[in-house]
């Protein structure tokens, strides 16, 4: 079996399983939710760890409590989504609408001040950067919806992501 092979035989049981996965989140949105508030305490607790252990890497003194202090908060982030899943899920709502304020947000001043498009190009990206940041405004003061939404979106992405893999994977030799 050559390289191209397997890489397809992957590709097929990467679109198998994120299929799968997919189909559950949408089937069991809350043991999805619980799942994400899980992944994303233990990632932001691997965060601080690797935060604190790495300060010693970096020569500049200046950053060192800087660097502490943001490790520690990793840390304890981490551990109140892990110990408290409720909670976890609430804030984890806020932390996707405040994110996707701020890139809204961000994306707008790029796209006004850097964007080398004029005319209709450049307005239409406008209008769609003051688009994104009222729903950005909208989520904010409704976190509850990222919260019950993000489930149904991860399993779309999920599914569409499986389809991808399954058709590179079945694609005919040229």
């Amino acid at each position: 079996m050559d390289r191209s092979q397997r890489s397809r035989i992957v590709e097929i049981i990467l679109g198998i399983v994120f299929i799968g996965l997919g189909i559950f989140s949408l089937n069991r949105p809350i043991a999805t939710l619980g799942a994400l508030v899980i992944w994303f305490g233990v990632f932001s607790i691997i965060r601080g760890i690797a935060t604190l252990t790495g300060m010693g890497a970096y020569g500049d003194d200046k950053s060192r409590g800087v660097r502490l202090f943001i490790g520690i908060v990793d840390i304890l982030i981490g551990f109140i989504f892990v110990a408290n899943l409720a909670k976890g899920a609430f804030w984890l709502g806020i932390f996707f609408a405040v994110w996707f304020f701020v890139e809204s947000i961000g994306n707008l001043f790029l796209t006004a001040r850097f964007s080398k498009r004029s005319g209709i190009a450049k307005i239409g990206i406008l209008i769609l950067d003051i688009v994104c940041l009222v729903i950005a405004v909208m989520l904010i003061l409704n976190p509850l919806v990222v919260t019950l939404a993000l489930p149904i979106l991860v399993g779309w992405f999920a599914i569409l992501f499986g389809i991808v893999q399954l058709v590179q994977g079945l694609r005919f030799s040229s």
